[in-house]
């Protein structure tokens, strides 16, 4: 059966309900007013003591040996976005590190645009910092600010880049190329290697097109597959309208198998538009392990089955570990750090979401463990893994 796209996209629209701005994921979109109606108030309260939390923690786990070391120092996060629980998190991490190394921190946000990313780094250089943490971005782009804080001594770690950038002392991340080979799996395995795929990333953010790559590899060994890649925008209200318009062109059960997504906020446009078709037999799946990717998950039929789950404030903290060794002259690091990563399904969600978010993400998503063991059985064990390096 071939897919047939739809002659236009309509133009994004933004999605208004009685409360349109979603606390646990920061974006437009259009979850259902039965799950939204009461509870953004609470939601983001608990976030942001959720926050707090996981600073306090990661600073106690910092333990003494970074206390002070970096006293009366500024440190620089230059965060390409901020504008999810990867975002915040990775940042969070760092900060409490740096923070119980005496260090004061100054956070900037490109607001999804590289040229201001670069342009807020360029100003961390100038403003004199002792080092600079980078959340995503280009290697190339990045490398004529990097080189210039090198010329000015200043130590660069970045974070979600996927390689090395040069002149950086090294990147921190989960292994791209591994989180995008278990999502493959797992969104194949959901619909038997066969049917119509469409598949929603953003052209040239570095991650999300390693992650493109790698599950085209992954496709090619199975010829019953057929992909329909669908670019898109940093925007859950965009992929949503996109996605209805591939439903209403595609109305026989059966002729969408499944959705990939390049990461959970961006596919969340995908489910809700799924989920209000009646669709029930397209199956999606997607990486990051956010508080929104949970929620999909985990609800009353939902057509989200896996998503794959990064450590990210592990992220944020091994960045400013990295960076606080390499202002106190430490020399040699490896080029890439990673993460350990699992995934989570149906089947071991509960696990995996109190492995995240600690036994208080019930509350944040405003779900009771109880409800989700009824609709799904626990019966699949929580797998973390991380790469083998020598």
């Amino acid at each position: 059966m071939t897919l047939t796209l739809p002659l236009t996209l309509r133009k994004c629209r933004a999605i208004i309900l009685k409360s349109s701005k979603c606390s646990v994921c920061g974006g437009v979109l259009a979850h259902r007013r039965e799950r939204t109606k009461g509870r953004n108030a609470m939601k983001l309260l608990r976030g942001l003591a959720a926050a707090v939390l996981l600073a306090l923690a990661t600073a106690i786990a910092a333990g003494p040996a970074y206390a002070q070391a970096l006293s009366g120092k500024k440190i620089g996060i230059a965060a390409r976005e901020i504008t999810n629980d990867y975002n915040r998190d990775i940042i969070a991490g760092a900060t409490a590190v740096l923070k119980a190394a005496g260090a004061e921190v100054v956070v900037t946000d490109g607001g999804t645009d590289p040229r201001k990313h670069n342009e807020n780094i360029e100003s961390l250089v100038n403003s004199g910092v002792a080092g600079i943490i980078v959340q995503l971005g280009d290697p190339k782009q990045l490398a004529p600010v990097v080189a210039k804080a090198n010329a000015a001594g200043i130590p660069v770690i970045t974070t979600s880049i996927g390689s090395k950038t040069e002149g950086a002392i090294a990147d921190v991340g989960g292994d791209e190329a591994l989180m995008a080979a278990m999502l493959a799996r797992s969104l194949l395995s959901s619909i038997d290697y066969k049917g119509n795929v469409v598949a929603f990333w953003v052209p040239g953010a570095p991650l999300l097109e390693t992650r493109k790559r790698v599950f085209e590899a992954v496709v090619a060994d199975y010829p019953n597959v057929k992909v329909q890649w669908v670019p898109t925008e940093h925007s859950a209200a965009k992929v949503q309208t996109q996605m209805e318009d591939l439903l209403t062109a595609n109305p026989e059960k059966g002729s969408i198998a499944g959705v990939w997504g390049a990461y959970d906020l961006l596919v969340s446009g995908a489910v809700e538009a799924v989920r209000r078709s009646g669709r029930d037999e397209i199956k999606i799946a997607s990486i990051d392990g956010d508080r929104i990717g949970f929620q999909m998950l985990l609800d009353e039929g939902s057509p989200f089955v896996a998503t794959i789950v990064q450590d990210v404030p592990a992220i944020g903290r091994l960045a400013a570990e990295t960076l606080v060794s390499a202002i106190g002259g430490k020399k040699d690091f490896p080029s890439a750090i990673f993460t350990e990563v699992y995934v989570a399904t149906h089947a071991n969600g509960a696990a995996a979401a109190e492995k995240r978010w600690g036994p208080s993400v019930w509350d944040d998503l405003a779900i009771a463990r109880k409800d989700v063991e009824g609709r799904w059985p626990q019966d699949s064990d929580l797998i973390v893994v991380r790469p083998v390096l020598p």
